[in-house]
């Protein structure tokens, strides 16, 4: 998928109908970082964002990093689609529940309290 598919198809926090992501997407995602935090919507400010919110350090293995929290197991996928194949057996598999592609980061969530989803952000 190109970008520019990517941003007409995907929502932002009016089109989330989920209260587990619509709080991830606006409380630490997409919220406004601190003084002296990493700007940006790339990968390492993603990390650097979900690192802070959940108070847990990062497992980080190249270009993937994982986050075990109470919320769930979280595996960060730095430009999903330059592996798509990769991407779409993680979205598609059935160890993660929860998958979010913002394009250049992809997140995939692991808790049985969540349903299979996948959702294209902005």
């Amino acid at each position: 998928m190109n970008r520019i598919k990517h941003f007409l198809l995907a929502k932002t926090q009016y089109n989330l109908h989920s209260p587990f992501v619509y709080k991830l997407y606006t409380e630490v995602l997409f919220s406004r970082p601190p003084a002296g935090a990493p700007q940006g919507r790339d990968y390492q400010s993603i990390l650097w964002r979900l690192e802070h919110h959940y108070g847990v350090q990062a497992l980080r293995l190249g270009g993937n990093a994982t986050l075990n929290t109470a919320d769930g197991d979280f595996l960060v996928v730095d430009h999903p689609h330059r592996e798509a194949e990769r991407w779409r057996q993680i979205v598609d598999g059935s160890h993660y529940q929860v998958t979010l592609d913002l394009y250049t980061v992809g997140i995939a969530i692991a808790s049985p309290r969540l349903t299979k989803q996948h959702f294209l952000l902005r």
